[in-house]
Formats: C-alpha cells, structure tokens, sequence
C-alpha cells in the first residue's frame, strides 16, 4: 500500500519494509524526494484485506 509524504508534495511513495501482524499491517517508507521517513499501521479490515 503506497502512501504519500507528510512533508513534501511527493505521492504515491512504496513502503521499504511491511510487517503484517493478524489482522494489523505496518509499513515503514523513506521519500525518495525529501528523505523523510515515517511509518504506518493500519487495521486490514478497514481495507477489506482481513485475514
């Protein structure tokens, strides 16, 4: 799931690593265009992907 960049107008940026956790996902990205990094986690049932 891509994400876009809290600090630059950068969209659409890959996560570097996803760790998946029951029915929890977290990612880790670094933008390519400002080199901020920041991570997210998401419930996967709000997305329809619940194991």
């Amino acid at each position: 799931m891509n994400d876009n960049c809290p600090r630059c107008p950068r969209e659409n940026v890959a996560p570097i690593t996803e760790l998946r956790d029951g029915t929890q996902v977290s990612h880790l990205y670094r933008c390519a265009g400002c080199g901020h990094v920041w991570s997210t986690n998401r419930d996967l049932g709000a997305y329809g992907e619940a194991a």
